[in-house]
């Protein structure tokens, strides 16, 4: 049933109550078609990750045992899927010379979840939660990705839960993405 993928993304100290509206909507957004994409992470992958049932999500992981989380829900890059990716995030991020090594293997995998493992396999749109709906941070780093390739984003953050889930109900009506 699933046609649509979305991307579930958000800070690690996103608000509780947002949390809970995260875990609902993507109950909802599984129930009518859509396929989370996510990265593991604390905070919003999470919430997003505990709504979606197995088998309509993919939790992209920038390394193995990263939170302790393994399963068949979850990706682990290719060497070359890897170096793809972590050259895309090189060309947006604004200061990649100081990331660390983690940082980067992180912000890659934030290229995965939107974009796919190989750039190809874009996500429809991306649900997310920044403070005020600002670009910053990881969160950041996948709003731009998103903004870079045409990508909607529809952040909790500056976007009451109702508008976020009308618009998804557009897109999903509009058809997948060409």
């Amino acid at each position: 049933m699933a046609t649509h993928t979305y991307a579930g993304i958000g800070a690690r100290a996103t608000p509780a109550e947002v949390l809970a509206v995260m875990t609902k909507m993507s109950g909802w957004l599984a129930r009518t078609g859509w396929r989370l994409n996510t990265g593991g992470a604390k905070g919003a992958d999470s919430a997003f990750a505990e709504g979606a049932p197995s088998g309509l999500r993919t939790l992209f992981l920038p390394w193995r045992g990263y939170n302790g989380l393994d399963g068949a829900d979850c990706l682990h890059l290719t060497d070359f899927e890897r170096a793809v990716c972590m050259d895309y995030a090189a060309r947006l991020h604004p200061a990649w010379d100081r990331c660390s090594p983690g940082a980067r293997l992180l912000h890659g995998r934030n290229v995965a979840i939107i974009l796919g493992p190989e750039l190809t396999d874009p996500v429809d749109t991306v649900v997310a939660w920044s403070e005020r709906g600002e670009a910053v941070g990881g969160t950041g780093m996948g709003i731009r990705i998103a903004e870079d390739s045409g990508i909607p984003v529809l952040n909790l953050g500056s976007m009451a839960p109702r508008a976020v889930c009308e618009r998804l109900a557009a897109i999903r009506r509009a058809g997948p993405r060409s």
